[in-house]
């Protein structure tokens, strides 16, 4: 196959704003969800992780089980259950308690 770039699991980009390793991004208009592989400085290239099982920081409140779709509240930068005003972003890989300051959540392929 003469036109294969790559398996496409791992993204290279350039942001406006810096990003630190592990931060969940949404890249471009299709908001692509993302996990930077490093810290970048703004308008600096770097490496983002489009598959995989992350745990990110979550909303305090509601609860899921395993393949219920998470959502990313850009606003306050969490994972949520709330569909409404926000993206999504996969779906929750292990149940999360209402308490729970993290979530493990697998990104959309």
């Amino acid at each position: 196959m003469n036109n294969f770039i790559q398996k496409g699991r791992t993204i290279t980009a350039t942001l406006a704003a810096a990003v630190t390793s592990g931060q969940l991004v949404l890249l471009g208009n299709g908001k692509l969800p993302a996990v930077a592989s490093g810290t970048y400085a703004a308008n600096a290239e770097g490496e983002y992780n489009t598959g995989g099982v992350y745990a990110l920081p979550s909303a305090t409140n509601g609860t899921a089980v395993v393949g219920d779709k998470a959502y990313w509240d850009s606003t306050n930068n969490v994972v949520t259950i709330t569909a409404q005003n926000n993206d999504p972003i996969g779906h929750f890989a292990a149940p999360k308690a209402a308490a729970d300051s993290t979530a493990n959540v697998r990104l959309w392929l």
